[in-house]
């Protein structure tokens, strides 16, 4: 098969599982039950449209975050059958400054996680990043991304979201092996303002 081939196949299968995200979305009616706490935005792979893994991120903006609404959201959703755990994380006082909560959804065909972080308005989260890299993404960048994800997953392990695309980006990574030595000992929890910070490094905020 040759490569032109092999990227419309990558293509596809990205596009059938952001479908099943969005239709996972709509059945679990997440924006709108979120939409009663604060401002929602889809970040993440489903954001970006390069869906490998079954996960989907949702940042809820609120004004004035409270435990008690998350679980109002949560205490719906854990009647349904589909819904196999939940988990909540006060990460209030961490690096994260949030709370979050993570949902399993069970398909026919994977189990879906749902990662939900609440921030206050002065938390920096992931929207205009996600933002930022609709932009910024072409064809060919888009293409090596979903590779290197699915590598990953070949392999039993992950290639970390929003680091993975400033290592192909800024980074000229084209290949799993490739984005791990670029990636060296970063912390790949720790949040970032690249591209989205005016003391970003990346050459395209220059």
């Amino acid at each position: 098969m040759n490569a032109q081939a092999q990227a419309q196949e990558r293509a596809a299968r990205a596009d059938a599982r952001l479908h099943t995200a969005h239709e996972l979305m709509r059945d679990l009616d997440l924006i709108q039950r979120w939409s009663a706490y604060g401002e929602v935005t889809v970040v993440g792979s489903v954001g970006i449209e390069l869906v490998v893994a079954p996960d989907i991120d949702l940042e809820i903006r609120s004004e004035e975050p409270r435990v008690a609404d998350g679980f109002a959201v949560m205490s719906v959703l854990a009647e349904l059958p589909q819904v196999r755990r939940i988990t909540y994380l006060d990460a209030r006082d961490r690096h994260e400054q949030g709370q979050y909560w993570k949902l399993e959804y069970e398909t026919p065909d994977d189990m879906w996680t749902v990662d939900m972080w609440v921030f206050g308005p002065e938390a920096l989260g992931g929207g205009p990043l996600t933002a930022a890299l609709q932009q910024l993404l072409t064809p060919a960048s888009r293409d090596t991304i979903l590779a290197i994800k699915e590598e990953a997953a070949t392999r039993g392990e992950r290639a970390y979201g929003y680091w993975l695309y400033q290592a192909v980006l800024d980074g000229g990574a084209t290949s799993y092996d490739e984005y791990r030595d670029w990636l060296g000992d970063r912390n790949v929890y720790e949040r970032t303002g690249w591209l989205t910070d005016p003391s970003s490094t990346s050459p395209r905020t220059k």
